[in-house]
Formats: structure tokens, sequence, C-alpha cells
């Protein structure tokens, strides 16, 4: 049996020590960490599928939360039951072990199954609910800065016109579709400071 934690932030400046710490005080060796910095909004993160990839039947995968496993309905429960029913692995919610901890559900026989199911599918859905909530404030956050004519934060590389003014408003639009800021960087080849000031420009980010 191998321990093993899964870390996600969903940006590049977001830093990942405090769940890192986590991990460490359970005992899971540094290597055995896998981190990404990438959005939730798919299960399409590199660090997670080699993760997939190498988990076997009794491992054990720490993860601080559930929506560490996406933001999406179905993700979040596909994913569960793949780990801890087909490969045969478990998994515990650090957050909230007392209840996310799938070795004891397994323990409860059939009945243990039917309350997994129920408690999965109600923190998913809530998981869901709060990234379809972020992106209609980001939206809102967008019309109301654009109707008063609002630009805050210094002039990018980018600048208006042409090509460029239209890669800034396809990084936008990556942006409010939940696009991670990785796939972003490596997309349009520019760097966190440029995503940043057109976001603040556009009224989008402080």
């Amino acid at each position: 049996m191998t321990t093993y934690a899964y870390i996600r932030v969903s940006h590049l400046d977001q830093n990942e020590a405090r769940q890192v710490e986590t991990m460490r005080l359970l005992g899971v060796l540094e290597e055995n960490m896998y981190v990404d910095k990438a959005s939730g909004k798919d299960t399409a993160r590199e660090k997670y599928q080699k993760l997939r990839s190498i988990i076997k039947e009794g491992d054990l995968i720490y993860l601080d939360d559930l929506d560490r496993l996406g933001r999406n309905y179905d993700d979040v429960i596909d994913e569960w039951k793949y780990i801890t029913r087909k490969l045969g692995a478990d998994i515990v919610i650090t957050s909230n072990a007392e209840l996310f901890d799938s070795r004891k559900f397994k323990q409860m026989g059939d009945i243990g199954k039917l309350l997994e199911d129920q408690f999965l599918s109600m923190l998913a859905y809530v998981a869901e609910q709060e990234r379809k909530k972020l992106r209609r404030r980001q939206a809102e956050g967008i019309k109301i800065a654009k109707a008063k004519g609002k630009y805050k934060g210094r002039k990018s590389n980018l600048i208006e016109g042409g090509k460029e003014e239209v890669r800034m408003k396809a990084i936008i639009e990556d942006y409010e579709n939940g696009v991670s800021w990785t796939d972003i960087r490596k997309k349009y080849k520019v760097g966190n400071g440029t995503i940043q000031r057109i976001l603040q420009r556009e009224g989008i980010t402080r």
C-alpha cells in the first residue's frame, strides 16, 4: 500500500504550502505528493492524470477538499467511484475526514455504499454550484465595469488594436470560461503580470 496526496490550487500565483504541510503532518512523503496549479473545471490536469495512472488496489489518497477532484458534478462523482470502486483504492478528505473516508463506507457494506452515494452527490452538487456562482459573478463584474467605463491597472504589454487586441479579448473570454492561468499562459505566450493587468483593466479582478 502506498499513501499519496493530491494537491491543487487554481492559479500559478496561489500557494500550495498549506495543503503540502497538511499532507506532511499526515505522513505523506514528498515524492508521493502530486501538485497541480490548474483550474478544477475538468480532470485534464497533468499531475492528477499521472497519479491516477499509478494508483493500485489498497492505496490511500488524501485530498484536502472534495473539489480538488473537480468542480463539475459528474466529474467529481465519476472520479471518486473510479478510484474507490474500480481501482480499489481509498480516498480521505482531510477537511472532513469524519464524513468522507471511503474506508468507513466500505466497512458498512451495502448501506455504506448507499450513504456514500448520497453524501457524495450532495457535496459534488455544492461544488458545481460554487463554480457556476463564481463564473456568474465574473460575468456581472465585467458587465458593470464596461458599463461604467472603468479600467484598472497599468496597460499590459499587449496594446489595443489589430491582432493584439484580439488576443486580449481571447484571454478574457478564456478566463470567463474557466480556463486556468497555466493554460492561458501557454496558449497566448504571456506572463502572469500581463494576464493580471488585462483582467484588472477590465475590472474583473482587483
